[in-house]
């Protein structure tokens, strides 16, 4: 019988769990691909810790996936938190809880981290690429930026990236610092942009641009994250959501900066009429597109590929690489 690799990624704005079935050749179809916005991070742009309202938001689907996952046989759960959990100082409370209520740990991982199993998961499928790439990860707290090269390993080419940067801008921390109404302001949104300039202006980014123009094939821009799915799910209008709609989806620069166009005019109540755009996202989506904007800018690209795998699916890789490991060494 095929193992079930389970994982439950907690994000700054949502909350993700994945279930996907070993195949003989490595790993095979997914069994449960679901998320929640829970905007764990919300007001953290001001106030490191977590509020107590967010901790409940978020631990109720927690144990949910948890459930979910034991019930679909899964074999191995990993549960990991990113840029939210890593900040805030009474994490351990919500980590606590999450034991008590699962008997599973939370894996509290670096930012490093994050970008090395983003890019595993984004281009888990991509290795008949091969080439250069480069993933994107914007989420709710931070954008994680790595480049590398797709492997063609058994579980998805686990070869570790030639380079990264962990940026502490997300599509909800921006908009807890800068945007007061909506529709948003020109001011504001002049303000929101300039910061997102001002946090690609540093030296781990730099040298990361540097190594991609220095490749001689121009490198595939590879997005995931909330704000990249949505922007595809609002241009080609797919509600409910369905994964393999989005995922490998093509994108230029030129729609993304359409959809910040059309935003910019428009009031929340106005938002939640929009095909594509879940009603918990409409107030960030803003900062998010405005981040992928900038950071195509700054690779000299008209478009991007954006993939529905990422985080979540790299601890899944990571973890079936493992057990791999295991057997053969024993």
């Amino acid at each position: 019988m095929s193992d079930i690799f389970g994982a439950i990624d907690i994000g700054t704005g949502s909350v993700l769990c994945l279930a996907v079935e070993e195949s003989a050749d490595g790993l095979g179809r997914e069994i449960i691909n679901e998320s929640v916005i829970t905007a764990l991070g919300a007001g953290t742009a001001s106030e490191p810790s977590v509020r107590q309202t967010s901790i409940e938001r978020t631990l109720a689907p927690v144990i949910d996936y948890v459930q979910k996952l034991r019930q679909a046989g899964a074999t191995s759960i990993s549960i990991v938190g990113t840029s939210a959990l890593r900040e805030a100082p009474n994490r351990d409370e919500f980590i606590e809880r999450v034991e008590r209520e699962t008997g599973l740990n939370v894996e509290v991982i670096s930012g490093e981290e994050e970008a090395r199993l983003t890019f595993w998961g984004a281009t888990h499928d991509l290795s008949t690429h091969g080439g250069p790439t480069v993933v994107m990860d914007v989420g709710g707290g931070s954008t994680e930026l790595v480049f590398g090269r797709p492997g063609g390993a058994r579980t998805g080419g686990a070869t570790p990236p030639d380079l990264g940067a962990s940026l502490a801008i997300g599509s909800l921390t921006l908009t807890d610092r800068f945007v007061t109404r909506y529709p948003i302001s020109p001011v504001e949104m002049k303000r929101l942009r300039a910061s997102i300039h001002d946090a690609l202006a540093v030296e781990s980014v730099e040298e990361l641009v540097a190594g991609v123009k220095s490749e001689s094939a121009s490198p595939l821009l590879v997005a995931v994250g909330g704000s990249a799915t949505t922007l595809v799910a609002m241009e080609h209008e797919i509600a409910p959501y369905v994964p393999a709609r989005v995922h490998k989806t093509r994108i230029s620069r030129e729609v993304i900066l359409k959809h910040i166009e059309r935003l910019g005019k428009m009031s929340l109540y106005e938002r939640y009429a929009i095909l594509g755009l879940p009603s918990g996202r409409a107030p960030v989506i803003d900062a998010g597109l405005s981040i992928l904007h900038e950071l195509l800018g700054l690779f000299g690209a008209d478009a991007m590929t954006v993939s529905d795998k990422g985080l979540r699916y790299g601890v899944i890789v990571r973890d079936s690489r493992r057990q791999l490991d295991s057997g053969e060494s024993s």
